[in-house]
């Protein structure tokens, strides 16, 4: 099994690329989307969202409370 870090990545592109797909579904293509998509894709941009909080800031979130618990 590949370790956590490898997977919140994959998760956090997949669904930003969803996120990008739609943007440029409706900006540059001037398409109009049902409401059904646009949920699918307020869902995804909250969910690379989240992935990429919690990719990025939990290795310092751990670093920063082994350092308080240490002092």
């Amino acid at each position: 099994m590949k370790n956590w870090n490898s997977i919140l990545r994959w998760i956090h592109l997949i669904f930003g690329f969803t996120l990008n797909l739609y943007l440029f579904q409706t900006v540059f293509l001037g398409n109009e989307v049902s409401n059904q998509l646009a949920n699918i894709v307020f869902i995804s941009g909250a969910l690379a969202f989240w992935t990429g909080v919690i990719k990025w800031q939990l290795p310092r979130i751990r670093k920063w409370r082994k350092g308080v618990s240490n002092a």
